[in-house]
């Protein structure tokens, strides 16, 4: 009884801060996010986009921006660049300190595979001995010598079977993602002894 009573007053004393959060939320709407998100996130993708051309200039060079239709506002501090490269269509991406690559065939573009993952496959290595790469810089040193066996592969007449290799990595990424889950899992929330 005492606990449906403590229970009762904290959604009592809640009530005015979850009113005063819609009020807030639905006033910045009304002010400032009609034009500040779109702008703040086209300006962070342009941030983004200088670095890729500064950075993956063999690629800008001969590749093409996707342009943006509608502004899509991301999460947090995250910028989106797709740009076009013979076969390839790079996905790049950066926020909350982190910066990705994802690679699909420009004729398939919602089939797509990190980079990491890509490169494992092209070099025949297991999907365990992917190292993350961090910083933009050694993405595009690590991506520069492999562009054309890239490209090769994402080409029309390879892509099937580089598909299936792409397919059968990204299944054990998956399950060494899976196993490390419940490895943590396992560990932080184990049971009384």
């Amino acid at each position: 009884m005492e606990r449906q009573n403590r229970r009762w007053i904290v959604e009592v004393v809640l009530v005015p801060f979850r009113v005063l959060a819609l009020v807030l939320t639905g006033l910045y709407k009304v002010l400032f996010g009609w034009w500040f998100d779109p702008w703040s996130q086209r300006s962070a993708n342009q941030a983004l986009w200088d670095d890729v051309q500064s950075n993956f200039f063999f690629l800008c060079e001969q590749g093409r921006r996707i342009a943006e239709g509608d502004t899509r506002i991301l999460p947090f501090d995250y910028a989106s660049v797709y740009l076009e490269f013979e076969n390839i269509r790079f996905c790049f991406k950066r926020g909350r300190g982190e910066f990705n690559v994802s690679l699909s065939p420009r004729y398939a573009p919602s089939e797509t595979y990190l980079l990491d993952v890509v490169i494992a496959v092209i070099e025949a290595k297991d999907v365990t001995e992917i190292e993350p790469i961090g910083r933009i810089s050694d993405v595009a040193d690590v991506l520069r010598p492999r562009i054309d066996a890239l490209n090769d592969q994402f080409s029309e007449s390879q892509y099937p079977r580089f598909k299936t290799k792409l397919l059968a990595a990204k299944d054990s990424v998956c399950v060494m993602t899976r196993q490390v889950e419940w490895d943590l899992n396992r560990t932080l929330y184990r049971g009384p002894r």
